[in-house]
């Protein structure tokens, strides 16, 4: 269930670009055979300008939408996007704060007043290093196929564009069957991002309000809490580190105040 949670956070998160430069192997590799060059330069195009934005604040709605519910349940916040960090807000119906590192997911729950820290699995952590939703490194992990905007509620074919993505390797397939997506392809901004996992659960997650280069330091990404919030690890035992521990780096402990 973590690795879900962490999937949606990673591939719904618009795009933003690292500190440095991307090493040349970073490139896309090649163009899909099932995608026609006209529609693969686009994407191209689409990937350069999420590679000029550095940060972004945006606001978001989930929806999850399961057999066992008739209404989905829904969650709506704020999104914290700097390099490889990540903040999400979640405002309603529960407040709770996710932050994803490279190494690290932490999730404050203020109400209990824990925070549960978990590590980032290898293709996870792959996803969670790079420049998010870069091309390069999603065309590592899932083989793409352009779908009609109709498909995702829009009819401007121009400003938007939508692509299906499909798991390639076994590992995600074990907990994502496919995520549909579309982008705004002046922006370079993921807007909507639709993903079906494993059990046929889905979940929708749309961004507004979306503002980009805004000049974010990491202080604003960090995950603040009072004093006195327990720190555990619930996967300890699966992941051999220590049951409690301080989220992210174990040398910093959480920030004093909200």
């Amino acid at each position: 269930m973590i690795r879900r949670l962490i999937l949606i956070a990673l591939l719904s998160a618009p795009a933003v670009a690292a500190e440095a430069p991307p090493p040349p192997a970073s490139a896309p590799t090649s163009r899909p055979a099932n995608v026609d060059p006209a529609t693969w330069q686009r994407m191209l195009d689409i990937d350069r300008r999420a590679g000029e934005i550095h940060d972004l604040i945006a606001d978001f709605e989930q929806q999850k939408f399961t057999a066992m519910l008739k209404k989905p349940l829904v969650s709506t916040g704020r999104v914290f996007v700097r390099g490889s960090r990540m903040l999400w807000d979640t405002l309603k119906p529960e407040p709770n704060v996710l932050q994803i590192t490279d190494r690290d997911v932490s999730i404050y729950y203020p109400q209990q007043k824990t925070i549960e820290v978990y590590q980032v699995q290898q293709k996870l952590g792959e996803l969670a290093a790079s420049p998010l939703p870069r091309l390069a490194v999603l065309q590592q992990h899932f083989a793409f196929e352009p779908i009609p905007v109709t498909e995702m509620g829009e009819t401007d074919g121009e400003r938007f564009f939508a692509v299906r993505m499909t798991p390639s390797d076994a590992e995600l397939r074990q907990h994502v069957e496919q995520v549909r997506v579309l982008l705004d392809a002046q922006r370079g901004l993921i807007i909507r991002l639709e993903m079906r996992d494993s059990d046929g659960d889905r979940t929708l997650v749309t961004f507004s309000n979306v503002k980009t280069n805004v000049g974010l330091k990491d202080a604003d990404l960090e995950l603040r809490a009072p004093a006195g919030v327990k720190v555990t690890r619930p996967l300890a035992a699966v992941e051999g580190s220590p049951a409690v521990g301080e989220p992210g780096d174990s040398s910093s402990p959480p920030q004093q105040g909200k």
